[in-house]
């Protein structure tokens, strides 16, 4: 959420951004956690290490926060009622109870199971996904003023020309 760590560290404190987003995406067999991060070109390393560090204090002893949980929970609920503003959004959450085995009533109970959920089983949750160690970042720009950047991050490096 536009609250994030990483939008805070990134864009508030450093002003290398205009804001940078994270979530998880549920899929049937993985569960990717996706940054979406534009930063300045010449600021593109430096985004990229804090977003490590960040990440890294997140798995070890700063997870989730009471504040966090709270404004987590309250925006998920918050914005139930607009995921079903369509005919497309309704079809979505069905096929993701197909999808997900879920019960056909699935999204009646929703919110009382994030109000249900703690701070330390959030943490848990996201630790469970977030491993930087499988990590693979995509960044996108001028190689020639980006790749000098990254060299000194341990990253493995392979540029893509734009075709």
């Amino acid at each position: 959420n536009f609250l994030s760590r990483i939008n805070t560290e990134i864009r508030e404190r450093r002003g290398w951004s205009y804001g940078l987003s994270g979530n998880v995406s549920l899929r049937e067999n993985q569960v990717p956690y996706i940054i979406n991060a534009p930063v300045q070109a010449d600021r593109t390393g430096d985004s990229i290490r804090v977003l490590i560090e960040q990440i890294n204090a997140f798995n070890s002893t700063n997870g989730v926060s009471d504040g966090e949980h709270t404004r987590t929970i309250n925006g998920n609920i918050r914005q139930l009622p607009g995921s079903f503003e369509t005919a497309g959004a309704v079809l979505g959450a069905l096929r993701s109870n197909q999808l997900y085995h879920r019960p056909d009533n699935y999204w009646e109970s929703v919110a009382t199971r994030y109000r249900g959920m703690s701070a330390a089983q959030m943490d848990a949750a996201a630790r469970a996904v977030v491993d930087p160690s499988k990590f693979v970042w995509v960044v996108v720009g001028d190689a020639s003023v980006v790749r000098p950047q990254l060299t000194g991050l341990g990253l493995d490096i392979e540029v893509v020309p734009a075709s």
